[in-house]
């Protein structure tokens, strides 16, 4: 295994420089010096990254990897806090909240040449975050662990880089907009539509009247997406829709789902409550089903 190249002995090379100067301090030439010598340690750390960077196959950068790291990490802050039913687990990042944590870039290279980017944080080295690319976008929706059977990469991996990130308070994700999203955000609507309507015009239609439906926000790389409906009686019906693409056009696609007889009876820190409550909160979509067989 390749590691990054260190540049402690550059930072220790600063502490003597500066250290030899202090006698001078009050002279231009050592203020000069001392500026020149951390330039050039700029440069070196410049160099030394972008020789590391190389090592990532398109379209990979440290930049776009950071950002999908930080999206990842709020994602799971935001939807799966510790604090909620089930939630709790060594891998959850809410212990480190506030906090910086270092992370390493790494590129694992399989028997058939196949190349996948992990990354490793300071928090330890039992688990990767796993990174993957879909119509350009780099994301994560992944951690594994050394006790997943089959998840964990296999083969030597080289250091692609380093960087430090700072566990931010949760805030809502950043789901992105696009002329693509918007399609599949149609789809999925009139999807919705259809499931609304084919409910009111069943035999216990009558009791659908006032439901409330929403499409819950997602990402673009995303091909399954959430929806709720929830009675004005709070019997609520969960179920996804998968989303397919064919010719520029998205298919829409129900997927069994499960029910609850009153979701305001749940705690609100129980998992599928927690779940109902951000989803509806961040819905891309809601709608009304009436007694006329209409959407609003």
């Amino acid at each position: 295994m390749k590691k990054a190249i260190p540049l402690i002995v550059l930072a220790a090379g600063l502490t003597l420089l500066i250290s030899s100067c202090s006698d001078n301090s009050g002279k231009a030439e050592s203020t000069s010096t001392i500026t020149n010598a951390v330039e050039n340690i700029q440069a070196t750390q410049a160099s030394v990254t972008a020789v590391l960077e190389e090592k990532l196959p398109a379209p990979y950068t440290l930049a776009n990897i950071k950002n999908a790291m930080e999206e990842y990490i709020n994602y799971r802050l935001w939807l799966y806090p510790s604090k909620v039913e089930l939630n709790a687990s060594p891998k959850s990042f809410d212990p480190y909240i506030g906090k910086t944590i270092g992370v390493e870039v790494r590129v694992y290279e399989s028997s058939s040449g196949e190349k996948r980017v992990y990354a490793q944080t300071s928090i330890g080295d039992w688990w990767l975050t796993e990174f993957k690319t879909s119509n350009g976008i780099v994301y994560s929706d992944n951690q594994v662990s050394k006790e997943d059977t089959g998840l964990w990469p296999e083969g030597n991996y080289e250091v692609a880089g380093t960087f430090e990130l700072k566990v931010q308070e949760p805030h809502k994700p950043n789901y992105g907009a696009s002329a693509r999203k918007d399609k599949m955000i149609a789809a999925a609507e009139n999807h919705l539509k259809n499931v609304c309507n084919d409910l009111l015009r069943g035999e216990e239609g009558e009791i659908w009247s006032g439901t409330t439906a929403y499409l819950e926000n997602f990402y673009e790389y995303e091909e399954v997406v959430s929806t709720w409906l929830v009675r004005p009686d709070g019997y609520l019906w969960s179920s996804g829709v998968s989303l397919s693409e064919e010719n520029g056009k998205f298919n829409a696609t129900g997927i069994k789902g499960f029910a609850i007889d009153d979701i305001n009876k749940l705690d609100k820190y129980d998992l599928t409550r927690y779940g109902f409550d951000r989803g509806t909160q961040d819905a891309v979509r809601q709608l009304t089903c009436n007694g006329d067989d209409q959407i609003q």
